[in-house]
């Protein structure tokens, strides 16, 4: 046993070493799956990204891309590895609602890297304010933008700051942005996941303790090892997902091939960095919204879980299961008043403007003022601001919703 143990750990150490100085993408996809289960390590992300690729920043963007009025979800902007606070509100309050680009963005080919140039005209150019001051401040007129879809409506923008290079964008640059496409995809879709279940920014101990998210460890060959609450609640019910001798599988053949094969790659041999993905599990309950599951391979320095075996983290997020916010309690502890605060609570729940104005009975234009007063009584200037604001009320107040 002894020596089992001391080959282990040989193993493991070997491994830690091919990737702390292997292929840079093998680094990178490593720290993004990582970056998964600790908020903080997002800064190193992109800090990674831009001294591998030689760029100067990036930014992400998630946006809700079915209405015609698209609420921002997640916005952060990172300039030489430094996150930049200042220039997410500064972008929103000054140079978005008039930004050439950004409905030009939207129709974008999926995951294709284009010249921020492209997107303007050269007219444009010439009177553009965010040509012209936000680009330049952040060094991106020579940065390249990409849309990623998403599921539900789900959109996402990656775009990366300008290239350190003396000639511009290279083909090996643009190459290691191709392969990384995918897999900032899927870590913006699981982005998106917690924060619908209100569960953005916790630690992997928050996570398993969550009522809302369920939590399954899988060791190296995907047997089950242990699992918290919420999930193995999901699991006794057999709807849609079940525990077969130890091992996870969907009731239908079709989804249960597709999660196989999102665990093998997931679960890679040691040397070999595996990938996260996603899918939606049917249930028979035939609700519109069907259960999410996110699969998430992790390394040995998995916080609060260090073990040899284990392999990947599956997360399961019911769309029906968020908290029922408490409008009195928002009303008291943010000092709003009885419309405000409902209006506020709505919009955590992923209500629209439109929702809203059927919801009060007033226009669009009437909820719109009211948010203004709204926003200005916070502080604050984006709808993203006020969400994360209520959410981070939930745990005072507020119960979960039966399943």
């Amino acid at each position: 046993m002894a020596t089992h143990d001391a080959d282990d750990r040989v193993t493991r150490a070997t491994h830690t070493q091919m990737t702390s100085r292997g292929d840079p993408y093998d680094r990178i996809v490593a720290l993004l799956n990582e970056a998964t289960f600790d908020e903080a390590r997002w800064a190193e992300v992109h800090r990674m990204i831009g001294d591998i690729n030689r760029m100067r920043g990036s930014a992400l963007t998630l946006y809700d891309a079915k209405g015609a009025d698209p609420t921002v979800f997640l916005n952060e902007i990172y300039l030489f590895g430094q996150r930049r606070k200042d220039w997410e509100y500064r972008y929103f309050t000054d140079y978005w609602a008039g930004d050439e680009r950004v409905p030009r963005i939207a129709q974008l080919e999926h995951g294709r890297p284009v010249p921020i140039g492209d997107l303007y005209t050269d007219a444009e150019k010439r009177t553009s304010r965010s040509w012209n001051e936000a680009l330049v401040d952040t060094n991106a007129q020579n940065g390249l933008s990409m849309r990623l879809d998403g599921s539900n409506g789900l959109g996402a923008v990656w775009e990366l700051c300008d290239s350190t290079e003396r000639g511009g964008w290279s083909s090996d640059q643009i190459r290691l942005i191709r392969r990384l496409q995918p897999h900032i995809h899927q870590s913006a879709i699981l982005r998106h996941a917690l924060i619908e279940a209100g569960a953005a920014g916790m630690s992997a101990t928050g996570l398993l303790a969550s009522p809302r998210v369920g939590i399954i460890h899988l060791d190296r060959r995907g047997r089950i090892m242990t699992a918290n609450d919420r999930a193995l609640q999901t699991l006794r019910k057999g709807d849609g997902l079940m525990d077969w001798d130890g091992f996870l599988h969907a009731r239908t053949p079709e989804e249960d091939a597709e999660m196989t094969r999102l665990l093998s790659l997931a679960l890679r041999p040691w040397g070999v960095q595996g990938s996260a993905g996603s899918m939606a599990i049917t249930q028979s309950s035939s609700r519109p919204e069907r259960l999410a599951l996110h699969i998430s391979p992790v390394g040995d320095d998995y916080p609060h879980f260090r073990t040899r075996r284990l392999g990947a983290v599956v997360l399961l997020l019911d769309p029906t299961s968020r908290a029922r916010i408490d409008a009195v309690h928002v009303a008291k502890a943010l000092d709003l008043t009885r419309t405000e605060s409902e209006l506020a609570v709505a919009l955590a729940n992923g209500r629209t403007v439109k929702d809203l104005a059927q919801m009060i009975g007033r226009t669009e234009a009437t909820v719109r003022w009211h948010l203004k007063q709204l926003y200005r009584k916070q502080g604050i200037s984006r709808q993203v601001d006020l969400v994360r604001r209520v959410l981070s009320l939930e745990s005072f107040g507020t119960t979960p919703r039966d399943p």
